[in-house]
């Protein structure tokens, strides 16, 4: 006879959970030094998700997809949302929507679209995409926030051999702020995933402060020692969340098909706090329908194997001349113990890369993807699956996004934000201030 265990309501999940690290809450407890902080470019609120848990008051996020403002209303009910175009706003406008007046702006935070920029797509320097940086600077010109956060994927800092980078610093310098970049990896702040993204935290200069990048906590490395497009050993990745971790109480779903019923209690503090306050419900746990070929081909499939091994026969006609050291990662099946790679908007298709669930004949599904991106259960997409592929595949992963703001949120507290020390990235931006400025 098999035993069945009760599923936990979010209560009994609550109760132990005092301090569980992965904890994202819908209504985080307020801070009794509350900043401010504007969302640009938010796309579903992945950011502003962590900036409120690590104690921001987000008093806007901005887009121009409506998909996303359907997801953010749906989750973030409280924090205004204004659908717009950002290079058509102005100060006035940002100010006027976010019901700032007059009051100083603490945190001023951005992703723009990363499309031109990353080693995915075609990296066009005059890429338009590319330009909605210099909206964003504009926009700190304008607000005189004390920090600017902007987030981009690594690929920016070699697209024109390195002219991006130079002329960011630039305009950084000419809007009147001190900026460092690191490029950060998720997974050594509790997202399971490994996602680089580069970070550049630019300080308004009569504050002659610099940096606010949080330490690691996960693994043993220190930021900078693990790079994007280098291989990265199981050793390297002892003490990650793994995909177990992550998604392994997630009911069975076939491809095609949306499961709504949890069937098992969480399993461990990620699992817990992925729940927490989560509706019975399970939310945009849909499997991507599948050709019956790949079908086959996932078939085959042993948990870490990949399309090489895969007979000739069943291969996609493009695929069949590859060599056997490229496309490492097409239809390569998950393992339980490893940790994910970096979601991407195609996670719905198996030669995208590593998508391709550990035991089920499926690629994961929109909410396994967003469980590996730090999303809590709570939170739901809205709109059209493709809709949201797309927009878990664009975001920024909360926990990620709660252990920056934490650190941006005690260095503006301290009345004069102290001088943090460079940490170690292969780019560098060119200091605006001298360093006995900072040593005052």
């Amino acid at each position: 006879m098999t035993r069945t265990h009760p599923i936990p309501t979010a209560t009994e999940i609550r109760a132990h959970l005092p301090s569980n690290p992965y904890a994202l809450r819908r209504t985080p407890e307020p801070e009794s030094s509350q900043r401010t902080a504007i969302d640009l470019f938010s796309g579903v609120g992945g950011l502003t998700l962590g900036l409120r848990n690590a104690g921001f008051d987000v008093r806007l996020a901005v887009d121009i997809d409506a998909a996303c403002e359907a997801t953010h209303r749906r989750n973030f009910a409280a924090t205004p949302f204004l659908r717009a175009d950002v290079g058509q706003l102005s100060a006035h406008d940002i100010r006027l929507a976010a019901s700032l007046r007059d009051r100083d702006l603490d945190l001023l935070a951005g992703g723009p679209p990363c499309q031109g920029f990353s080693i995915i797509g075609q990296r066009k320097l005059l890429d338009p995409r590319n330009s909605l940086f210099h909206h964003v600077i504009r926009m700190a010109e304008e607000l005189r926030p004390k920090v600017l956060l902007i987030e981009n994927v690594p690929g920016l800092a070699t697209l024109g051999r390195g002219a991006v980078l130079r002329e960011l610093a630039t305009a950084f310098d000419g809007a009147g702020y001190n900026v460092d970049v690191a490029e950060l990896l998720a997974a050594q702040y509790g997202v399971p995933q490994m996602r680089w993204r580069m970070f550049f935290i630019g300080w308004r200069q009569d504050l002659a402060t610099r940096g606010g990048f949080p330490a690691p906590t996960h693994g043993r490395w220190g930021i900078g020692d693990l790079v994007p497009n280098r291989t990265v050993t199981p050793e390297a990745t002892a003490g990650f969340v793994t995909i177990r971790d992550a998604i392994g109480d997630m009911p069975p779903v076939n491809a095609g098909c949306t499961a709504r019923r949890y069937g098992t209690p969480p399993d461990g503090p990620y699992q817990q706090a992925m729940r927490l306050d989560a509706p019975h419900e399970v939310h945009n746990h849909y499997a991507a329908k599948l050709a019956t070929q790949n079908i086959d081909r996932i078939k085959r499939l042993a948990p870490g194997e990949d399309w090489r091994s895969l007979p000739v026969d069943l291969l996609p006609p493009g695929m069949r001349r590859a060599l056997r050291k490229d496309h490492t990662r097409r239809f390569r099946r998950m393992q339980w113990d490893g940790v994910a790679r970096s979601i991407i908007t195609r996670f719905r298709d198996p030669k995208s890369g590593e998508y391709i669930h550990p035991e089920q004949h499926r690629t994961i599904s929109i909410r396994e993807a967003a469980r590996i991106q730090s999303f809590p259960d709570w939170f739901v997409f809205m709109g059209t699956h493709s809709q949201q592929y797309d927009q878990v595949g664009n975001a920024v992963p909360p926990l990620l996004a709660k252990a920056i703001g934490q650190e941006l949120h005690a260095m503006v507290g301290a009345g004069r934000p102290e001088w943090r020390p460079a940490v170690k990235c292969r780019y560098s931006m060119p200091p605006s201030i001298p360093l006995a400025l900072a040593a005052d």
